[in-house]
């Protein structure tokens, strides 16, 4: 009887051996390995859906941002006083065309096309504002505010867009945008066949450089593309954003 309780005793208090112990240790190992291979897939694609969403604002905001100044193209106030000559004279980067409110250059390359904007702000006119965020407070009867958008690539792993702004009241002063634009790319929608009626007022769409003379003092509608650097793939190709914006000049607003 005695020699049984021992027995037992002795059985109960037998302990894990080396092997089991390094089994249990190498389960473990694995089993923590693959936790924290988890914890990390889930902080790298929350980290991922953070860029994209702050891609996504980025285009957003910006193409937002410059359609509200795009589509003042040519606008100017009292049309029963003033005209788009004698508000927009031949003059600088304006020279192509009686009353153009628009220009631009074609380029191939890193940075691509830039386009010069402008349009009149009556003095207290809240409605109408340029690339700085800033209406005419000062300048009677109106001030002509010229907006130049163009990629600033003097850090070519930063490349961003810009937007260089200046007026009678304002000093040439330049307005970073947003990071991260590889190229801008600009068309202009004009209309070449007058004898069809296609209910639109532009049937062709040219770069810069495939514009004529008096097609700068047609143009109706600006289409505008920007390539992004894709923040999951910075070498791979880029994230592109587009829109077609029409110009007040040729939708009646000065007419």
């Amino acid at each position: 009887m005695t020699t049984q309780i021992q027995h037992a005793t002795g059985m109960s208090q037998r302990g894990f051996t080396l092997v089991e112990m390094m089994v249990a240790i190498t389960i473990s190992v694995f089993l923590a390995g693959g936790l924290l291979m988890m914890v990390q897939s889930t902080r790298n694609a929350f980290g991922n859906q953070q860029l994209l969403a702050q891609l996504q604002d980025n285009q957003r905001l910006v193409m937002t941002f410059m359609a509200e100044v795009v589509e003042s193209t040519g606008y100017f106030p009292d049309p029963v006083h003033n005209t788009n000559t004698g508000v927009f004279p031949l003059t600088g980067t304006f020279a192509a065309s009686t009353g153009q409110a628009v220009w631009g250059t074609h380029t191939v390359g890193l940075g691509g096309d830039k386009i010069w904007i402008r349009y009149a702000a009556a003095q207290n006119d809240a409605s109408i504002f340029n690339c700085k965020g800033l209406t005419n407070t000062t300048v009677a009867p109106y001030d002509v505010f010229v907006n130049e958008f163009w990629v600033n690539t003097a850090v070519a792993a930063n490349p961003v867009l810009t937007c260089r702004v200046s007026s009678t009241a304002i000093p040439q002063v330049d307005i970073p945008l947003v990071n991260g634009v590889q190229n801008l790319t600009i068309l202009y929608g004009i209309k070449k066949n007058t004898a069809a009626d296609t209910g639109s007022c532009a049937d062709t769409y040219l770069n810069a450089t495939q514009m004529a003379g008096p097609d700068w003092s047609n143009v109706c509608a600006i289409n505008v593309s920007m390539s992004f650097v894709n923040p999951l793939n910075p070498a791979g190709p880029p994230i592109i954003i587009q829109r077609v914006i029409a110009t007040m000049n040729a939708a009646g607003v000065n007419s």
